[in-house]
């Protein structure tokens, strides 16, 4: 009988905690990160703020989630999109499409107020964000995978491992949403990512 209340009250939990992040995930899209609070969350889900805490550490922790998963969500897009591409693409090309596909995601599906909130939880370290920032994370898998069909291919030279070559790619990107949020509304991310990104192009071809 206990075994099956304990059974009860941690799908109950799970309940909730799906609850809290689904309501989230949609204020959230409704408004910016900033623009949201806790209350907020916990009005519209019917349970107190001590509920909230139960199972999220903080606002910006369950912001994190949501975060690691957009990431997944937006890098599983970006696999489809590469496979979705003819194999007879030069590699320069394909890089260029990709580049482009990113900046869309950034200016049209997370936009300047939530993306300057990432940059911000990634500065303050105040919660786990390795699921964006991490090596580990298939965004830089997709760019090494691009960078060795097209060494192997001779489209592209490099006296650095593709792996390596991946993080710079990355880098850049990285490098000019950043300055997209400190610069904005006076600066074109896609222009300048695109920019940069044939730079570094420009630098391996044959």
């Amino acid at each position: 009988m206990r075994e099956k209340k304990l059974d009860k009250r941690k799908a109950q939990g799970a309940e909730t905690k799906k609850k809290l992040y689904e309501i989230a995930e949609r204020l959230f899209t409704e408004r910016n990160f900033s623009d949201v609070n806790v209350e907020d969350i916990t009005d519209e889900a019917g349970i107190t703020k001590g509920a909230f805490y139960v199972h999220f550490e903080s606002k910006d922790a369950l912001i994190a989630t949501l975060i690691a998963d957009y990431a997944s969500r937006a890098d599983t897009d970006y696999k489809t999109f590469l496979e979705m591409l003819p194999d007879d693409i030069h590699t320069s090309e394909v890089l260029l499409r990709l580049t482009q596909k990113i900046t869309e995601t950034l200016l049209n599906t997370i936009g300047y107020e939530n993306m300057k909130k990432v940059y911000q939880m990634l500065l303050a370290r105040s919660v786990d964000t390795e699921a964006v920032k991490g090596y580990g994370r298939e965004l830089y898998t997709l760019f090494h995978g691009v960078l060795e069909k097209g060494i192997r291919r001779g489209e592209l030279k490099s006296s650095l491992p593709s792996e390596e070559l991946a993080r710079h790619f990355v880098m850049a990107i990285r490098g000019v949403s950043y300055e997209w949020c400190v610069r904005y509304p006076d600066f074109d991310l896609k222009e300048q990512t695109m920019a940069h990104i044939q730079l570094l192009i420009k630098g391996i071809q044959t």
